[in-house]
């Protein structure tokens, strides 16, 4: 059967690939005492390696740019030696944001490239849920994965109860989080002293508009101990992947 001349462009057009950007510096207090969470053992590998090898099997990935604990270098290094993919190491910062633009700016990549940030210490992203959100950042510009909210919220104030806020239209941020470079870049050159948990938040401030990926629950940042233990029976048992949605933010 033959193929249309339209149908053999298509066809070989590559998909869109990003470049990550990994924090990976915090020491985890909450969760341990003995070096960078990135590096704690899961099933055998660090928490660092679990989140890598996901983003290489997404196929949307070229290579990585890891912000790193400093002082402990040899130790991401031994870490990095099994990377599926290509990962340079640069020193991390303080808060997350200044890991996040220490990585953007050692990727010297060009203002229409998508940078994918992603946290070290959530090693359980399934791949088909980072492909759709490479993919609806390469339409959109900039894309974030999230779930729906399903437990009820609450705001308080002093121990007590002031507000139950609707959730209908809440959605729980996760990461991968797409950008175009440019566009990330210029975010934080617009807030430079903003002290956000949230790359996404820093594009919203800068006029942009952030398309949202529904996703699974499974995608869990380690934490506590006892989200270590969670993810260990994760990966013995593997509970399915959803399907993502995408759906505009606020919609």
């Amino acid at each position: 059967m033959s193929t249309s001349p339209a149908a053999a462009s298509a066809q070989a057009v590559a998909p869109a690939k990003a470049v990550a950007l990994v924090p990976a510096a915090g020491l985890g207090s909450r969760f341990h005492d003995d070096g960078p969470k990135a590096l704690v053992l899961l099933a055998g590998k660090p928490l660092l390696l679990h989140a890598l090898e996901r983003l290489h099997a997404s196929g949307r990935v070229a290579e990585a740019v890891v912000a790193m604990t400093p002082g402990y270098e040899s130790a991401f290094r031994a870490a990095l030696a099994r990377a599926p993919l290509p990962c340079r190491l640069v020193p991390g910062g303080v808060r997350r944001r200044d890991s996040v633009a220490s990585a953007l700016d050692a990727s010297n990549v060009g203002e229409e490239t998508l940078v994918l940030v992603h946290d070290a210490a959530r090693p359980l992203v399934d791949p088909l849920e980072v492909l759709a959100v490479v993919d609806a950042a390469a339409e959109r510009g900039a894309a974030i994965a999230g779930f729906a909210m399903v437990n009820t919220v609450k705001r308080t104030k002093n121990g007590k109860v002031v507000e139950t806020v609707p959730r209908h239209d809440l959605v729980s941020v996760t990461t991968p989080q797409v950008f175009r470079a440019g566009l990330l870049r210029k975010a934080y050159a617009m807030s430079p002293t903003a002290d956000v948990t949230d790359d996404s938040e820093l594009v919203e401030r800068a006029g942009g508009t952030v398309a949202v990926v529904l996703t699974s629950r499974w995608n869990l940042k380690i934490t506590y101990p006892e989200d270590l233990a969670w993810a260990e029976a994760f990966l013995a048992g593997g509970p399915p992947s959803g399907a993502p949605r995408t759906a505009q933010a606020g919609s």
